[in-house]
Parts: C-alpha cells; structure tokens; sequence
C-alpha cells in the first residue's frame, strides 16, 4: 500500500461536513443507536455529493470489507476504552483524564488513517450507476436485533433527516466537477 494522504480531501470534507450544524449529533445517534460506521457514512457521503459517483450494492459490500479489520482493531478498541476513561472512577488516578486525551487523540488518527484508506480505494473505485443515499444509508446501517442492539426509530430518523439537511447544503457548495466553490 502507497503512503496515505492523512489531509486528503475526503479528510478535509469530513471535517466540514461533520462541523455543519446538527450533523455530529446526527452520526454520533447513528453511531450508537445503530452501529454505523460514520467513517463510511461520511465516504458515501463525499462519493454521492462531492464525486457524484455514488455507491451501488457492490461498493457498500466492498466499502465494508475494505475497513472491517482496521476499524475492528484500532477505531473500536481506542473508543471503548476512550470512554471507559471518561466517568470518574473510584481507584483511578486524576491523571486519568490526561490518559483519555490522548486515546481520543489516537482515535482521531486511527479514523483519519481510516478515511485515508478509504481515500485510495475510493480513487481505485470504478465509476457505475449507484444507489440513492437513503438506500446507502440504510445498507451500511447494523440491522443484527439478534444481537440486542437497542433501536430508537424516531431517533434514527431524526438523525437521518438532520444528515439530509446537511447534505443539500453542500451540494450548493460544489460545482460540477466536484470542485469546493464556497458558498
């Protein structure tokens, strides 16, 4: 694998997008409520909006497979234990919060380097009539009941409409080619 591009423009896209407002309560209750991988929602996100390429079936299934074991082995473990850190604790030093600083710091980076990666396959992707997002949105969602995950519809909904909101914001921020042009 090439060197990355940590400040690519799928990072710097995310960023913006992700400071829009409502949008980080938005993935933060998608994230929870329903186990999505706002990495991934943020690329099919920039693929749908700022490539106008969107993503089909395939893509998603791919997307997915492309990100599981880094994800599995850096985003998640640095997460669970960011936030095991962050309620005091009896027994913990106060230097605890120091420790969870830094977590959250390697968890950013983990997710910038997941972007990053996700960055190059999207260069290597091949253009092809894709899906409308809400169908990629419900795709890359978690739908495992099985598994107990607790399901609050209305929120997921809210959440979705919020990222919908955001979305058509953007588009007037770029032209045809992509290209950012401000507003």
């Amino acid at each position: 694998m090439s060197k990355l591009d940590l400040d690519g423009q799928l990072w710097r896209f995310a960023l913006e997008f992700y400071a829009l407002p409502s949008v980080a309560e938005a993935c933060l209750t998608l994230q929870d409520e329903a186990q999505l991988d706002v990495i991934q929602l943020l690329a099919a996100i920039y693929a749908d909006l700022v490539l106008q390429q969107p993503f089909s079936l395939q893509d998603v299934a791919e997307l997915k497979r492309q990100t599981v074991e880094w994800r599995g082995a850096t985003v998640l473990p640095l997460r669970d234990i960011r936030r095991f850190l962050k309620p005091p604790r009896d027994g913990f030093p106060e230097e605890r919060q120091l420790l969870r600083e830094k977590v959250k710091a390697a968890e950013l980076l983990a997710e910038q380097i997941q972007l990053a990666m996700t960055e190059q396959w999207l260069g290597r992707r091949p253009p092809g009539p894709g899906l409308q997002m809400r169908e990629v949105l419900g795709l890359l969602l978690v739908k495992d009941d099985a598994a107990g995950i607790s399901r609050n519809e209305r929120a997921l909904d809210i959440a979705l409409s919020a990222l919908e909101t955001a979305m058509n914001l953007v588009i007037r921020n770029y032209d045809s080619k992509g290209n950012y042009i401000g507003e």
